[in-house]
């Protein structure tokens, strides 16, 4: 009776759907990770980078007041441009815009799986008590995968937050390891006067 709730018609649409979510939840999931590799192995650009930030350049003066501070990847990505690394710092914003969407679909998930358990009910007859006992399982099967879809969505969501989490804190300390080089001087752009020969 219990496979036979989780796999009645109205069960299996709201199945179809949560997996559908969690497909491309684990698509962008998987892309943040691949770009998440590419950046950490171009870690030495962004140490250069750091090396050659001017000591008045801003970025410079916030890492150097709170080593702490959080640069956010479109900072990062601008300090990059050019530079081969430059794609997976913007597909990591990307991300970060993503895991709102995975967070929604979690929420539409368990909306789902009411949904189906309210349809179900209310479209039983609750005057004719066996026809009321049949309906109850199906609502339940689509509670269940409402349920099971909200809590893989959310462990996805975790994982895509742990990852850019992860990767800030690479680039942080990359810029801080090229910030303790000296900076590169700057170039001599003073122009002598012209002389008047006679």
């Amino acid at each position: 009776m219990f496979v036979a709730a989780l796999f009645d018609p109205l069960s299996v649409v709201v199945l179809c759907l949560i997996v559908a979510m969690i497909g491309a939840a684990a698509l962008w999931l998987r892309g943040g990770q691949n770009h998440f590799h590419a950046l950490v192995g171009g870690l030495s650009v962004l140490r250069r980078v750091g090396a050659q930030l001017h000591h008045e350049h801003p970025i410079r003066k916030r890492l150097e007041a709170a080593p702490v501070v959080d640069l956010s990847f479109e900072e990062i990505a601008r300090l990059m441009v050019g530079d081969r690394v430059e794609p997976a710092a913007r597909a990591l914003i990307l991300l970060r815009e993503r895991v709102g969407w995975i967070e929604r679909f979690a929420q539409y998930a368990i909306h789902l799986g009411i949904l189906g358990t309210v349809f179900a009910l209310v479209s039983s007859d609750p005057t004719d008590l066996e026809g009321f006992r049949a309906r109850l399982p199906i609502a339940l099967g689509t509670t269940f995968w409402g349920l099971i879809g909200a809590l893989v969505l959310s462990a996805l969501a975790g994982a895509c937050e742990s990852l850019l989490e992860r990767a800030s804190t690479y680039v942080r300390e990359a810029l801080l390891e090229g910030l303790e080089r000296e900076p590169a001087p700057a170039p001599d752009v003073s122009v002598d006067a012209p002389t008047e020969e006679g």
